[in-house]
């Protein structure tokens, strides 16, 4: 990248997951940051990012959403190489019905990057109690969706459905907050779709 270059790679991505019990679904890999997935059967993504020039800056911004029976298997690599160097990686995963998600993240920091900086945060929300989780970091559950939060919403009328979908914009916020406008509306379907009758 030249310096005070810019990139923003922004994705959404609608491809078969297979029936209920994963089978028939589409098998993605996809190496190229603003991310959404709700993906395939099974999906590999490891978007990389090499801060070469001095001052350079990296963002990764992620939300994978999987149900039924689900893989995803995503994450990212910063390597630093210039001189004060900034990355930034915030990766969020929403697990519904039997599925798994795991995230791998890695930032590396080499000898002549000399004051860089990098933040990195990753969350899931667990919304059923079969899903897997197996990623290599340290988790807090600060809370799960309980019954009794969905029970006080339905007695006002609002169904389970928009519960969750309003529970999960509130926890992907940040990241939905950097995709370009026009992927407002794809979103707000796409959740929809992929969290009918996912509580569990």
């Amino acid at each position: 990248m030249e310096t005070g270059a810019k990139i923003k790679y922004s994705t959404m991505q609608k491809v078969y997951v297979g029936d209920e019990q994963g089978k028939g679904g589409i098998y993605n890999f996809l190496t190229e940051v603003t991310q959404v997935e709700t993906g395939s059967a099974i999906t590999w993504k490891y978007p990389s990012m090499v801060l070469e020039s001095d001052d350079s800056v990296g963002e990764f911004y992620s939300v994978a959403l999987t149900n039924n029976y689900q893989q995803a298997d995503t994450g990212t690599t910063m390597i630093h190489k210039g001189k004060n160097t900034k990355s930034r990686i915030i990766s969020k995963g929403i697990l519904a019905g039997h599925s798994r998600n795991c995230y791998r993240g890695l930032v590396q920091v080499q000898s002549k990057a000399e004051n860089a900086k990098s933040t990195s945060t990753s969350n899931s929300t667990l919304i059923a109690d079969k899903v897997k989780n197996p990623s290599a970091r340290v988790m807090r559950v600060s809370q799960k969706i309980g019954k009794y939060q969905l029970f006080y919403f339905q007695q006002r009328g609002i169904d389970h459905q928009r519960v969750l979908a309003a529970m999960i914009f509130r926890f992907c916020r940040e990241i939905f907050n950097k995709l370009p406008d026009e992927f407002g509306a794809e979103v707000n379907q796409l959740i929809g779709i992929k969290l009918e009758g996912s509580v569990g």
